[in-house]
């Protein structure tokens, strides 16, 4: 799973002209404008028909480079907040609402409530973005009709990314999203939630950093549940040591013929390669144990856990593959792929299990059925029993076949099923997805009436999973209905490669 952000490139390149702007995320204003006083001063932003939506609220002072997030200072009079916040430096591998930062200052939450007053706290939801801790922001994610549907509360967060988020050791992007908590808990309340009812939610590499906040004891107190969407806990190749991020910080410098803070935002981003990767560090004050020590231990905040995967994660990164190739995988193509990432003998045992001849003729697709049988399903199972062993733990599969697509993009030269976003639409407003017929409206809210239900009660409408009895569910628009996870991904076969 790791540098998933790559093939997102090779996608997000195509559209880069035509997914930016503002979109529907906000929707048009419909009335008075309204205005709530936070613990740092008011901030006035838009009513529409469904909600109210704050962009660009400080959470933090504008960042120093490699520290902790500071106190954001006070205001006097009305700050607007119709607009996103600067988004967080990265490089533009996904397209962002907010105007692209090269200068730091991005420590920013938006905030979406129904419309209409509640009698009682709402539940408050927190979105942690994806892009593999390099690319992405809070304001992508419109949250209209979760906020609205789900009668929740959502924040949605921007949190440094890349060698400004994570360089060396100081998990500076995970610190910003624990400094976003603390200021959801002082907060939350003026925006009718609850600030004892928080629940943490991300996809990709947001739900990594859901893990990395998990398993933070600086953490504890600040949420009440968990969502993890296309993102284990439990994939090792994506649990970064503190040796690995010093070895990278050290191959950063050595780029440099001056000292890292005296370099531009914007270099520092274009120094970014193939053998770099960012995200949280273990072994680290702040992350001392990794998810599968914290969960071996039953040292980690023990909150309910929602967590699945897609269906078809990796015919997303297929697709990429043949884009970027412009020309169909074949037969070499995955011997030498999947060779590359586990050797010549588990590829020839692979092409066996998974013959074109099973996928209507189409290596691609097979290689992207065994790449999600190998990465995800193995490393899904795995934390679906870890968790599952500690604490109430409901597992899902996304498994809908039929989804919007990425609007003017070519369609795969494949049926793609359920790959790795899938589920992103039906929870969000975004700009870059075709509109949801009728029949996706309806799974949309299925999904959304899930989610806030486990947010309001921190329970799903099935049965929790433990390793003695694995319970998962597939969600799409056939309903909700019980799977075999292991069997579903082969898991027999490839758990011990």
């Amino acid at each position: 799973m790791s540098k998933t952000t790559v093939v997102i490139a090779a996608v997000a390149a195509l559209a880069a002209g035509t997914l930016t702007g503002t979109g529907t995320a906000a929707g048009p204003p419909t009335g008075p404008s309204p205005v709530v006083r936070t613990a740092d001063g008011a901030v006035r932003g838009i009513l529409t028909g469904t909600a109210r939506v704050f962009h660009g609220i400080p959470y933090a002072a504008p960042p120093a480079r490699w520290e902790a997030p500071r106190p954001v200072r006070a205001w006097r009079g009305v700050r607007d907040a119709t607009e996103p916040g600067a988004a967080c430096a990265q490089s533009g591998a996904i397209p962002v609402k907010g105007p692209k930062s090269d200068a730091e200052d991005c420590l920013f939450v938006n905030v979406t409530t129904p419309r209409a007053a509640a009698p009682a706290p709402r539940p408050v939801m927190v979105w942690l973005h994806g892009g593999d801790h390099e690319d992405g922001e809070g304001a992508m994610y419109g949250a209209q009709r979760l906020a609205a549907g789900g009668d929740v509360v959502v924040v949605t967060v921007n949190y440094r990314l890349g060698a400004l988020g994570y360089l060396g050791d100081g998990n500076f992007g995970l610190q910003d999203q624990q400094a976003a908590l603390r200021w959801v808990r002082a907060n939350a309340a003026a925006f009718g939630g609850d600030p004892r009812n928080v629940t943490l939610f991300g996809e990709s590499g947001g739900a990594r950093s859901v893990c990395a906040n998990l398993v933070s004891p600086a953490s504890a107190g600040l949420f009440h549940r968990a969502v993890l969407q296309s993102g284990p806990c439990l994939d090792d190749d994506e649990t970064l040591t503190r040796a690995e991020a010093l070895r990278h910080a050290r191959r950063l410098e050595g780029k440099f013929e001056k000292p890292l803070r005296t370099v531009s935002a914007a270099e520092l981003v274009a120094a970014d390669d193939e053998k770099t990767r960012y995200g949280p560090v273990h072994g680290t004050p702040l992350l001392p144990r990794t998810p599968r020590e914290a969960f071996a231990s039953g040292r980690f905040n023990r909150v309910p856990v929602l967590h699945g995967i897609n269906r078809d994660e990796e015919t997303f990164r297929v697709y990429g593959l043949e884009l970027s190739r412009q020309r169909l995988l074949d037969e070499h193509d995955v011997r030498a792929y999947v060779t590359d990432a586990y050797g010549a003998e588990v590829a020839e045992k692979a092409l066996a299990r998974y013959p074109a001849s099973a996928y209507r003729g189409s290596y691609g697709r097979a290689l992207a059925a065994a790449m999600t049988d190998a990465v995800w399903g193995r490393s899904a199972i795995a934390t679906n029993d870890a968790l599952g062993a500690r604490t109430a733990t409901y597992a899902y599969e996304f498994s809908e076949q039929d989804n919007p697509w990425f609007k003017d993009f070519p369609r795969a030269s494949f049926p793609v099923g359920a790959p790795h976003l899938a589920e992103l639409p039906y929870l969000f407003d975004l700009d870059w997805s075709e509109p949801l017929t009728a029949e996706q409206r309806r799974l949309s809210g299925a999904l959304t009436g899930i989610w806030s239900d486990f947010a309001r009660t921190g329970r799903a409408p099935w049965q929790p999973y433990t390793p003695d009895a694995p319970h998962t569910t597939a969600i799409s628009s056939e309903g909700v209905r019980p799977t075999d996870l292991a069997k579903e991904h082969n898991h027999s076969f490839w758990k011990d490669l």
